[in-house]
Order: C-alpha cells, then sequence, then structure tokens
C-alpha cells in the first residue's frame, strides 16, 4: 500500500481549498465591480447566475484536472532478519 500526502498543507482538503480560493478570486472581484455598477433587477439576478455558472465551471475544472506525480522510492531488505 502507498499513499501520497500534500507536503505544504495537512490535507488534500486544504489543497482543494486554497486552490478554489485563488482561482475564485478574480472572478469575485469582477462580480463585486459588475454589481456596483448596476441597479437594475433584472441584470443583477442575470450577473448573479452568470457568476454561479463560472463559479461551477472553476470547481468542475479544479475537481476533475489530472495530476501527475513522480516518486523514488528507496528500500533496504534484510534477507538474514526473520
Amino acid at each position: 500500500q502507498a499513499t501520497i500526502a500534500p507536503a505544504d498543507y495537512s490535507s488534500w482538503h486544504d489543497v482543494r481549498s486554497q486552490l478554489m480560493s485563488e482561482a475564485k478570486a478574480g472572478l469575485k472581484s469582477k462580480l463585486e465591480a459588475e454589481l456596483g455598477a448596476t441597479s437594475d433587477e433584472t441584470e443583477l439576478a442575470d450577473l448573479k447566475a452568470k457568476f454561479s455558472a463560472e463559479e461551477r465551471a472553476i470547481e468542475h475544472e479544479i475537481d476533475h484536472k489530472v495530476h501527475n506525480f513522480s516518486a523514488v522510492v528507496d528500500m533496504s531488505y534484510n534477507f538474514l532478519s526473520k
């Protein structure tokens, strides 16, 4: 059995949270700017729906991106021990 754990975070959930936070930061600031520029209720609803769709696309991309890992295994075995 082999497991891989993130070196800089306590769990893979923490890694996912950080990736989501970084990816969504620009989107959230863009939404805030657009929301501040409009007062029309229909346009506000459309902006929120557009933001939700973009947010789901970001989450989907992060959750389904394939990552490759390389490793070196150093193993020693003692034939004489029981």
